[in-house]
């Protein structure tokens, strides 16, 4: 036992010999509380660029109402993060709504002037032949003579999608599956094609999220014409070099979770993803750096212009 306690203090010994010689060769050596915490301490937020965050974003918020909750209303808010600034425009309520919460990029315009409430045409529209398109800023409204477009009086609108590459360009499906590209400034509708007709096929219009175009669906099964489409479609919905995160989509549920009970988000060409919360009528923004764990704050809340908010299906940048 006393040659253990020997061999010990032997040790601390030369310890303190080899501390006082480090401090007499290298100065002053400190080893402090703080320091010993800062090694254990996880790495800063990853550095991101949020010049995006001083532009116009534009956002669509849904609102569910009707006795079922089955008349949704979209708003399309205007806002920007860094200043605090918005303004809304509410579209008229549709009834058993076509759109899919992936299909509603197709609602508006690539440029963002345009809006339509829902991929299925209204139905004294389509028999009339006049289209109305709104403007997601103000609501102002715009009458589309399809009828004299295509030349044709017969022609009866049942399905239309703005075409995501085109920027006031419609594509309108007929009664007759005859697919049209129609201009929102005006001039002639070129026909590009029909869809296939007879079989156990039916047109439920249903467009691709990230093409615009049509397809069909059987009638009783989840197939598509052409193959892929509908529920078959996980693609990531993908405008202005990155990518719509809805709500409720996959995509978002992956990233780590945000503080609020409802987002829509959209993630840049620089891979930092902004989520908008639309908890309140003010929303508030945060964003999440690339490989990012954790939503930093951004900017100013907005004034009060949210509805009552039951989804935020779409979130785009500002424009180019």
């Amino acid at each position: 036992m006393r040659r253990l306690n020997r061999t010990r203090s032997g040790v601390s010994v030369l310890a303190l010999s080899a501390a006082l010689l480090v401090a007499a060769g290298c100065g002053d050596v400190s080893v402090t509380k703080d320091s010993a915490k800062a090694d254990d301490t996880p790495s800063a937020t990853p550095s991101a660029d949020t010049t995006a965050g001083e532009g116009n974003w534009l956002l669509g918020v849904t609102n569910a109402g009707g006795a079922d909750g089955e008349k949704t209303t979209t708003v399309y808010i205007t806002y920007n993060p860094s200043t605090g600034q918005a303004t809304a425009s509410k579209m008229p309520g549709v009834e058993a709504a076509s759109t899919t919460s992936g299909q509603s990029a197709l609602l508006v315009s690539s440029d963002r002037r345009w809006a339509i409430p829902d991929t299925a045409v209204p139905a004294a529209e389509g028999k009339s032949g006049q289209l109305k398109v709104y403007s997601p800023a103000d609501g102002t409204t715009k009458v589309i003579d399809i009828h004299r477009s295509t030349g044709d009086d017969s022609v009866v609108a049942v399905g239309w999608a703005f075409d995501p590459k085109r920027p006031d360009t419609l594509r309108v499906v007929d009664s007759k599956n005859r697919i049209w590209a129609v201009s929102v400034a005006g001039g002639k509708a070129t026909q590009e094609g029909a869809l296939p007709k007879g079989g156990p096929w039916i047109f439920t219009n249903g467009f691709n999220p990230n093409t615009g175009e049509p397809w069909l669906e059987s009638i009783d099964s989840d197939a598509t014409k052409p193959a892929g489409n509908g529920a078959a479609d996980t693609s990531p919905v993908t405008r202005s070099g990155g990518t719509v995160l809805a709500s409720e989509s996959d995509g978002l549920a992956k990233l780590p979770q945000s503080p609020c009970r409802l987002a829509g988000a959209f993630t840049d060409e620089n891979g930092v993803t902004w989520a908008f919360c639309a908890d309140k009528p003010t929303l508030t923004t945060y964003y999440l750096p690339e490989n990012g764990k954790k939503w930093v704050a951004y900017g100013k809340p907005s004034t009060a212009v949210a509805p009552i908010a039951s989804g935020v299906p779409l979130v785009l940048p500002p424009a180019a």
